[in-house]
C-alpha cells in the first residue's frame, strides 16, 4: 500500500498545532541521522518551553536524497524512541531549511554571515574534520582540505566554517557560538584550533583575529544511540502515523547533552529541557568516551570475530556481558579517578541494560569503522591511566587485542606511555596470540576463569 507523503498539509492537526514556528537562528552542518533524533529533538522542545528565533538550517555534505525528502515533506520527519518494550514516535519540525552543501556553499557562507545566525552546531564524525589525530592539525595532503586551501569552493565541514566567518566579518557581523557535537576530545578547542590553522595557512591572519574575538567554541558531549534507519522501521512509522516519512530515525530514548557554557550571543533553553550546561566538560566528555563509546568499541572488535552483528547481540552472549561489565568496572570506569569519578554499580548496570535494548540494531560493523581514530580516546588513554594508577589495562588489551586481529596489516599508533611499557605490550601480545590459537569466545572465557 502506497502512503502519502508527509507534510504539513496532511499532519493532523493535533500534531501540527505542536510544532514550533521559528525563524532560523541555528545552522547545523552535518545533517544525518544523528543530527534529527538529538539536537533538532532538544531544540524543538527548548522552543517550546521558551519560543525564540532558533529554527535550524540544516546542512547536509552530499546526500541530495535526504535533502530532496526533507524539502517534500516541508522539512517534517519523524523521531521513533525505541525503548525495550515499546516505542514512542513524534513529528519535529525544528528543521526550517535545508541544503546540500556540496551544491550550495555560496548560500552556506551566506547563512553562516546572517545577522539572526548565532548558533553552529556540528555532527561530521571524527574523520569529517580532516584532521592528524596525533598532531591535531588538518591533513593538507587531503585533496579537499587542500582545494579549500587553494580557494575553490569549500568541501570540507572546516572549509565551509571559515567561508562562513569570512563573509560574516566582511558584512560586520556580530559574535557565534560553535558547537562541535562529535566525539572527540576537547572538541570546542579542536574545531577552534583547526580553524585557525585554515586561517594562517591562506595568510588570513586579521579574520583569525576576528574569530578570536567574535566566535567562542564551547567543547560538548552527546550521548544517545541512533542506529541506520531500516525498511522496516520505515513501514512502521507508515503504518503508526499513515504517511510515509522517507527521513525517519530511530534513537534509544536515552538522550543526553553536555555543554560548556560559553556563548556569544544566547542560545536556546535547552537548559531547560536537560541539555546540562557547565563550566568544565572534561569529566563529562571523558566518562562518555571511555564508558560507552570504549565499550562499543570493545564489543564491535571482538563480537564481530565471534560473528555478532550488533551490541544487543554480543550482549546477549554470556561471555561478552560478563566481559563488558568487567571492563567498565575494572578499568575504563577506575580510570576515570583523575577527574574525580568513578561509576558505581548501579551506573555500570543502566549502561549494559541501555546496549542491550533488544528492539535497537546498533551494527557492530559500523561502530568499528574508523578504529584508528576511535581508539586512542576511547580504550588507549584509559590504560595510559590505569598505568599510572598501577593497575594493569588487560581487559582493554584483548579489546584492542580484537582490533588487531581484524586487520590485514594492523598498523596502531600507540600513546607513549604504552610503547614504554613492556608489561602492556607483552599482555596485548599475549591476547594476540590467545585470539588466533583459541578464538575470541574461549579467550573471553579464559578470562572470566582468572
Amino acid at each position: 500500500m502506497t502512503r502519502p507523503r508527509l507534510s504539513a498539509a496532511r499532519l493532523p492537526g493535533w500534531l501540527a498545532a505542536d510544532l514550533p514556528s521559528a525563524p532560523t537562528g541555528i545552522v547545523h552542518i552535518g545533517l544525518g541521522a544523528f543530527h534529527r533524533a538529538h539536537q533538532a529533538v532538544l531544540t524543538q522542545e527548548a522552543m517550546r518551553v521558551a519560543p525564540g528565533p532558533w529554527g535550524i538550517c540544516a546542512v547536509a555534505q552530499r546526500n541530495g536524497r535526504l535533502v530532496d525528502a526533507l524539502v517534500e515533506q516541508d522539512h517534517l520527519f519523524t523521531v521513533t524512541e525505541r525503548g525495550a518494550s515499546d516505542d514512542r514516535l513524534r513529528v519535529v519540525g525544528s528543521v526550517r531549511e535545508v541544503l546540500l552543501a556540496s551544491e550550495q556553499p555560496d548560500r552556506l557562507a551566506t547563512v553562516l554571515s546572517e545577522p539572526d545566525t548565532r548558533v553552529v552546531t556540528l555532527t561530521v564524525t571524527e574523520a569529517g574534520y580532516r584532521h592528524d589525530p596525533v598532531t591535531g592539525r588538518l591533513r593538507a595532503d587531503d585533496p579537499d582540505v587542500a582545494a579549500d586551501l587553494a580557494g575553490g569552493p569549500p568541501r570540507t565541514p572546516v572549509g565551509q566554517l571559515v567561508a562562513g566567518l569570512r563573509r560574516r566579518r566582511d558584512r560586520g557581523g556580530g559574535g557565534l557560538t560553535v558547537v562541535s557535537c562529535d566525539n572527540l576530545p576537547d572538541n570546542g578547542r579542536l574545531v577552534a584550533r583547526l580553524v585557525g590553522e585554515f586561517c594562517a595557512r591562506r595568510g588570513e591572519g586579521d579574520l583569525a583575529e576576528w574569530v578570536d574575538e567574535h566566535v567562542r567554541f564551547p567543547s560538548s558531549v552527546v550521548d544517545q544511540v541512533v542506529p541506520a534507519t531500516t525498511d522496516a522501521d520505515f513501514a512502521r512509522v507508515a503504518e503508526a502515523l499513515g504517511l510515509a516519512d522517507r527521513a525517519a530515525v530511530v534513537g534509544e530514548p536515552h538522550r543526553r547533552w553536555v555543554v560548556e557554557d560559553d556563548f556569544a550571543a544566547g542560545r536556546p533553553a535547552w537548559d531547560a529541557v536537560g541539555a546540562e550546561l557547565v563550566p568544565d566538560i572534561a569529566p563529562h566528555q571523558a566518562a562518555k568516551l571511555r564508558l560507552v563509546n570504549g565499550t562499543h568499541s570493545a564489543l564491535a572488535h571482538l563480537g564481530l570475530l565471534a560473528g555478532c552483528t550488533s551490541t544487543a547481540d554480543a550482549l546477549g552472549r554470556p561471555e561478552f556481558a560478563r566481559f563488558a561489565e568487567r571492563l567498565i568496572s575494572a578499568e575504563t570506569g577506575p580510570s576515570l579517578r583523575r577527574f574525580g569519578r568513578c561509576p558505581d554499580e548501579r551506573e555500570v548496570e543502566a549502561l549494559l541494560t541501555r546496549l542491550a535494548n533488544p528492539r535497537l540494531t546498533h551494527r557492530l560493523d559500523q561502530i568499528a569503522g574508523d578504529a584508528l581514530r576511535k581508539l586512542p580516546p576511547r580504550l588507549l588513554d584509559p590504560a595510559v591511566d590505569l598505568l599510572v594508577l598501577g593497575v594493569e589495562p588487560r581487559l582493554i588489551g584483548v579489546a584492542v587485542a580484537g582490533f588487531l586481529h581484524q586487520q590485514d596489516f594492523p598498523v596502531l599508533t600507540l600513546p607513549l606511555p604504552l610503547r614504554g611499557s613492556r608489561a602492556f605490550r607483552a599482555l596485548l601480545a599475549d591476547a594476540v596470540r590467545r585470539i588466533d590459537q583459541d578464538g575470541v569466545v574461549a579467550t573471553l572465557r579464559g578470562i572470566g576463569r582468572s
